[in-house]
């Protein structure tokens, strides 16, 4: 396909008035490219290529002239999270040995200033972009995506689930969060444009709503908290829509209640080390969720440890390879979860999610391998204990978590969900009942009027284990 910057200037040369960006702010390919043109100079009196530079940018419109900018340079770019500490954005940038860093303002324009006490350089074969993990499971990385990987990706999304020419994808993610380079970047691969609208539509379903009406879109993507939130305040869908949900497990009543929300409706799973996406999954109706297929040119394999699966009802880890595996993180020499498995000298990605095939070959996501936990000599996935509670038609949001005990009684299971009528922990109770065995029910249920979320629109596992200790949550809320 060439690389991304090549395939800017070919729209731009093809058709120079085609709209790069609508909604809040326009700009044809044309004003694009001349955008990043002008950036060029002070960028490279900063930075070289095989630099990283980091973008401490919240408006998509100009993340995405940085971007190019890094691109058209051969410089890897670093999305910041603005929403973090000034201290934590520092060590994110010091850790990825950022040299200079990009800052909006205005629309579409940058200031360029250096690092001053710049971290260590990493030698970057291919520089694409830096992106760091949440840290919800340790200390964060810095993962490396090359920009093969990258274009590789968005081409496989422009053919699964399809992106056009003339497409608009609507740009309603934090940069932070890859997912976000789908909405801004797959529409430069094919020639379609990006919506850019105001930022509180990620969190207020009004806006949200206006800004599909003004704008009309062809794509929008969210989590399924996020889609979750918009169906309990009323949102009904819009013809024309194409909806993409991932970052969590779909749920099949989620699944029934989006399907009448647009034209269709895709499952998207891939972690960071990806690269954005790695399988897609068209839902329709009475079907059970399925992770679907790979995304084109990459391989997935389920393995549990290094025997391969492949017979209907196990389980194993998902390994991905081909196409948008990341290089590996910042400053690790060899991680063992980027090493070759099951076949000779192909770079692989295991990824600690687990799955199993059904008997039509479908694939059942089954959740974490670190959110199963033993407790009193039972194997409990707590997504499983999830799931059933998001099926309440009066859950909106759920989560379940092991809250440690004295170190005699092997702890218990607490849960928190956030609803949209009246319901009782005595109704989620016997909801439960029926349908989970006693091991698996939890012993403390928290009625919450909403639930702590990250920049990236997924719950905070982390910060809702917090509340729910002993000390804050020794009974149950509820009406």
């Amino acid at each position: 396909m060439g690389d991304l910057w090549s395939l800017v200037i070919g729209h731009a040369r093809r058709a120079p008035e085609r709209a790069a960006v609508t909604g809040l702010h326009d700009l044809t390919y044309a004003r694009l490219v001349g955008r990043v043109e002008a950036l060029t100079p002070d960028l490279l009196s900063c930075a070289e290529a095989g630099d990283v530079v980091a973008l401490e940018v919240t408006a998509p419109e100009t993340a995405l002239v940085g971007m190019l900018a890094a691109q058209r340079l051969g410089m890897a770019f670093l999305p910041l999270d603005t929403t973090m500490p000034a201290a934590r954005r520092r060590h994110v940038v010091a850790a990825a040995g950022a040299r200079a860093v990009l800052t909006e303002t205005g629309p579409f324009a940058l200031g360029v200033a250096r690092v001053a006490e710049p971290g260590p350089a990493w030698p970057l074969a291919d520089p694409g972009y830096v992106m760091f993990t949440s840290g919800s499971t340790g200390s964060p990385k810095g993962v490396h995506v090359s920009s093969r990987s990258l274009v590789e990706r968005l081409d496989g999304l422009r053919q699964v689930p399809g992106f056009g020419a003339g497409s608009s994808f609507l740009a309603l993610t934090a940069i932070s969060f890859d997912i976000a380079l789908a909405e801004t970047l797959l529409p430069m691969v094919t020639g379609g444009s990006v919506v850019a609208v105001d930022r509180r539509a990620r969190v207020d379903a009004a806006r949200f709503q206006e800004a599909l009406e003004t704008y009309r879109p062809q794509v929008v993507q969210a989590t399924p908290s996020f889609w979750r939130l918009m169906l309990a305040s009323g949102w009904s869908g819009q013809r024309g829509l194409t909806l993409w949900c991932g970052g969590e497990p779909m749920t099949r009543p989620l699944a029934e209640a989006l399907l009448p929300c647009g034209d269709e409706l895709w499952n998207l799973y891939g972690p960071t080390e990806a690269t954005i996406w790695a399988t897609a999954w068209r839902a329709l109706p009475d079907n059970e969720i399925s992770l679907g297929d790979p995304l084109p040119g990459t391989t997935l394999r389920l393995f549990d440890g290094d025997r391969p699966v492949t017979e209907p009802g196990a389980a194993g880890e998902i390994v991905l390879s081909g196409a948008g595996i990341a290089d590996g993180y910042l400053g690790a020499d060899l991680d063992t979860r980027f090493a070759c498995r099951g076949t000779a000298d192909v770079p692989a990605y295991s990824t600690g999610d687990r799955a199993r095939y059904r008997a039509d070959l479908s694939l059942e996501f089954l959740g974490r391998s670190d959110t199963q936990i033993k407790l009193r000599g039972h194997r409990i996935e707590l997504g499983e204990i999830e799931a059933v509670l998001e099926e309440h038609p009066s859950v909106v949001d759920a989560i379940v978590v092991h809250v440690a005990g004295d170190g005699h009684d092997g702890g218990r299971l607490a849960a928190a969900v956030t609803t949209s009528g009246e319901v009782t922990t005595r109704d989620l109770r016997k909801w439960l009942s029926h349908r989970l065995p006693g091991p698996m029910l939890p012993r403390t249920l928290h009625l919450a009027g909403s639930l702590p979320r990250t920049t990236a629109g997924k719950l905070d596992r982390v910060a809702i284990a917090e509340n729910l200790t002993p000390r804050s949550a020794a009974h149950d809320h509820g009406h």
